[in-house]
C-alpha cells in the first residue's frame, strides 16, 4: 500500500507514468532509497518525502536514470544544423537573438551538442542564448561541471571529442567557450509556470520526456511546449513521441529520423510546404545532411540494431569501432551462458554490459533471463528499455506486446505488435 503512496506522489509532482519505466523499477528505487534514508519503514519514509525536497529529489533521481550522449540519434542535429544555415546565417540587416531550449537537458550532452553544432557553423557566441533546464539537480551539477566517461561518447564518428574536450583523469573535460554557451537551470515542465517565456524560443528540443507522462500530462505538456515556441519555430520530440498529442498542435515536418515539427497555426513562412522547399534545396545545393550509415549487430536471437547517421563527416575514430567490438563479444558471451542455463552468471554480465555500454542487446537479453526467471515485472522493465534505446527492436517489441497483453491492455499491445511488423520488415 506504501508503495502505491508514493507511486502515486511522484505522478502527482513530477507527473511520472509508472508504467513508462516499470513498476519493479520503481519499487526497487524505492527499496534503495529507503535504505540509504535512515527510516525504519515505507511509512515513516513516505512522512519524509512529504517533507524533505531532498529525498523527493534523491527518489526522482533513482527513478529516471539519465541515459544519454552526444549527437545521440544524429539526425535531429543534422536538421538543425540545416535549419540555422537556411534561416539564420544568411545576411539580414537586423539580426536577432536565436533561442533555443533543451528540456529535459539531462547531464548536459544535448544543449552542449548544439552549442558544438553552432561553433562549427561559425554562429555568433553573442547572437546565440541556449537554456537547458532539467528536474534533477544532481543530473544538473553534472552539467555545469562538464566531465564526461566513455559512456557519453557513442557516436560512430569522434573526431569532436579531440576538437571540444580535454583528456583529463577522470574523464574528458569539454572546453571552456563550449560550456559557456548554456544556461542550466533547474525546473518541471509540467508543474513551473512558464507564461513569461511564451514564444521565447526559435528551436526546442523535448526529446525522451513525453513517454514518462500519461496522455492527460502529455497533453499538459505540450500545450506548453506550443506556448514556449515562437511562431516559425521548431519543435524536435523523440521517436517514441510523435504521437495525437503532439500532432494535435503541431504539423511534422515530414524529414524521416528527425521528429521535427511546426506549429499548425504558424506563419507560411514556416507551414510544412515551404519549410520542406526551403530545407530540401538548401539541403540539396549545400549537401547539409551527410548520408546514413547504418550499423546492425546481430547475435542470433539476440540483436542489438542501432541506425545510426554521421552528424560530421570528418569525425571517424578506431576507438568507437573498439567499443562496439568489446560489446557485441560481451553480448554473444552472456548469450551463451544463459542458453546453457547459467542464468545468474548471464545476468551478471549484463548487468556489467548494461553499466559499461549501455547496451540494448543487453537489455533485450537480461529481459529474456528474468523471464526464465519468472520475474515479469523486471522483464517487461528491460524490453522497455530495450526499445527506448532502439525503438525498431523487433523481438523485443514482440516480447513486450505479450507482458502488457497478459495485463488486459490489448491496445498497447495490438500497437506494439504493429511497430514490430514494420520493424521486421
Amino acid at each position: 500500500m506504501m508503495c502505491e503512496k508514493i507511486e502515486a506522489l511522484l505522478k502527482n509532482k513530477i507527473g511520472l507514468d509508472i508504467n513508462s519505466v516499470g513498476t519493479a523499477s520503481v519499487k526497487n528505487a524505492i527499496k534503495r532509497c529507503l535504505v540509504s534514508s535512515g527510516c525504519d519503514d515505507l511509512g515513516q519514509y513516505y512522512n519524509t518525502l512529504l517533507s524533505s525536497d531532498a529525498a523527493f529529489k534523491r527518489l526522482v533521481e533513482m527513478v529516471v536514470i539519465p541515459e544519454t550522449w552526444f549527437f545521440r540519434d544524429d539526425i535531429p542535429f543534422d536538421v538543425f544544423s540545416n535549419h540555422i544555415k537556411s534561416g539564420w546565417l544568411i545576411p539580414r540587416e537586423n539580426s536577432r537573438m536565436l533561442k533555443v531550449l533543451s528540456i529535459p537537458c539531462s547531464t548536459g550532452e544535448e544543449p552542449y551538442t548544439i552549442a558544438m553544432v553552432l561553433d562549427k557553423l561559425g554562429f555568433p557566441a553573442d547572437r546565440v542564448q541556449i537554456d537547458a533546464i532539467d528536474i534533477s539537480q544532481a543530473s544538473l551539477d553534472k552539467a555545469v561541471a562538464g566531465v564526461y566517461r566513455d559512456n557519453s561518447f557513442r557516436s560512430d564518428e569522434l573526431t569532436f571529442q579531440s576538437a571540444y574536450f580535454q583528456k583529463i583523469e577522470s574523464g574528458y573535460r569539454l572546453k571552456k567557450k563550449i560550456r559557456n554557451r548554456v544556461n542550466f537551470s533547474h525546473g518541471n515542465l509540467l508543474k513551473d509556470d512558464f507564461s513569461q517565456m511564451k514564444g521565447c524560443y526559435d528551436v526546442v528540443f523535448c526529446r525522451n520526456l513525453l513517454i514518462y507522462f500519461d496522455s492527460k500530462d502529455q497533453g499538459s505538456a505540450v500545450h506548453k511546449l506550443y506556448d514556449l515556441l515562437a511562431p516559425e519555430g521548431v519543435l524536435f520530440v523523440g521517436h517514441a513521441e510523435a504521437n495525437n498529442n503532439v500532432n494535435s498542435l503541431f504539423k511534422s515536418l515530414r524529414l524521416r529520423g528527425a521528429f521535427a515539427f511546426v506549429k499548425k497555426d504558424g506563419t507560411e513562412n514556416c507551414s510544412v510546404d515551404s519549410y520542406d522547399k526551403r530545407f530540401h534545396e538548401f539541403s540539396k545545393k549545400h549537401s547539409a545532411i551527410p548520408p546514413v550509415s547504418s550499423r546492425r549487430v546481430n547475435t542470433g536471437k539476440v540483436s542489438n540494431n542501432s541506425g545510426r547517421n554521421k552528424p560530421f563527416s570528418a569525425y571517424t575514430g578506431r576507438a568507437g569501432y573498439e567499443k562496439k567490438k568489446d560489446e557485441q563479444t560481451l553480448v554473444l558471451k552472456a548469450q551463451a551462458l544463459a542458453d546453457e542455463g547459467a542464468l545468474e552468471a548471464a545476468e551478471s554480465l549484463c548487468l556489467d554490459l548494461i553499466a559499461r555500454f549501455s547496451s540494448a542487446g543487453a537489455y533485450y537479453l537480461l529481459g529474456l533471463v528474468y523471464e526464465a526467471s519468472n520475474r515479469e515485472d523486471m522483464a517487461e522493465s528491460m524490453f522497455r528499455k530495450t526499445i527506448y534505446l532502439v525503438s525498431d527492436h523487433a523481438e523485443a517489441l514482440v516480447h513486450l506486446a505479450l507482458h502488457v497483453e497478459r495485463k488486459g491492455d490489448h491496445n498497447e499491445a495490438q500497437s506494439l505488435r504493429r511497430r514490430a511488423m514494420r520493424a521486421s520488415q
